[in-house]
C-alpha cells in the first residue's frame, strides 16, 4: 500500500515504486492520479508532490536521500510552462537536475538513461506551448457547446468593466466551465476524477504518451 502523505509537498516517506512521477502542486496531484488510473499505471507508477515551481531544486536534493530512490529505474518530471516558452521551462527543469546531479535530457519526451535510471521531462501543455494543466484541460472541451458560454461571458464580463486576469486567464476559464458540471466547486484535479476532462479527446494524447513511457 502506497503512504498515504504523498500528496504532500516534499513528502519523505519510503519510495515504493521503481517508477517515479515528480509533479506540480496539489491540485495537479489528484489530475494525474486520475489520469494514470485511466491509462492502468497506477499500480507501476508512484507519483510525488514537489511542491511549486520555486521549490524544484530542493525537492531534487532531497529526492535521492528518500528511501527507496535506489530502486528507481524511471523518473519523470512534469511542470507548467505558465506564462514563458516551453523551451524556458524545460531549461529551468534540466538546471535543477544537474543541480541535483542526476540525468539530464536533451529535449522533453526523451528519455536520458543514467546511473541506472531513465529521466524525462514534460512541460505542460504540450512541451511546447506556453500554458498550464489548465491550459491542456481547456483544449479538451474545446468542442463542447459550454465553451460559447464560457466565452460569451467574459466577453460579457469586460463589456461592463470587469478586470479579466489575462496573465492566469486559462484558470479563470476552467473555473467557469466547471460551473456547468453537477459539482461545480471541484477543482481541476479533483474534476478529473469525476470524468470532466475527456481522457479520450486528443488533446490528451502526447501527454498520454509520455506517462506510457515512464
Amino acid at each position: 500500500m502506497l503512504p498515504a502523505d504523498l500528496h504532500v509537498p516534499h513528502s519523505r516517506s519510503p519510495i515504493t515504486r521503481s517508477k517515479v512521477l515528480v509533479v506540480e502542486g496539489r491540485d495537479t496531484f489528484p489530475f494525474f492520479m486520475a489520469c494514470l488510473r485511466e491509462l492502468s499505471l497506477l499500480h507501476t507508477i508512484e507519483i510525488r508532490n514537489m511542491g511549486g515551481v520555486d521549490e524544484l531544486d530542493a525537492y531534487l536534493d532531497t529526492l535521492p536521500n528518500i528511501s527507496g530512490f535506489d530502486r528507481v529505474t524511471s523518473l519523470g518530471l512534469i511542470r507548467d510552462a505558465e506564462t514563458e516558452a516551453a523551451e524556458l521551462a524545460f531549461e529551468s527543469v534540466c538546471h535543477s537536475l544537474r543541480q541535483a546531479g542526476l540525468p539530464v535530457p536533451t529535449r522533453p519526451m526523451t528519455p536520458l538513461v543514467g546511473e541506472g535510471r531513465q529521466v524525462s521531462v514534460f512541460i505542460l501543455p504540450d512541451c511546447v506551448n506556453s500554458g498550464t494543466l489548465e491550459t491542456l484541460c481547456l483544449q479538451s472541451v474545446q468542442a463542447d457547446p459550454v465553451m460559447t458560454c464560457v466565452d460569451d461571458y467574459f466577453r460579457c464580463a469586460e463589456s461592463h468593466g470587469a478586470v479579466v486576469p489575462t496573465r492566469w486567464l486559462s484558470k479563470a476559464r476552467v473555473r467557469a466551465f466547471l460551473a456547468s458540471r453537477p459539482r461545480p466547486h471541484l477543482l481541476v484535479g479533483q474534476a478529473a476524477h469525476e470524468g470532466y476532462w475527456p481522457w479520450d479527446n486528443s488533446a490528451f494524447d502526447l501527454l498520454k504518451q509520455f506517462l506510457r513511457a515512464l
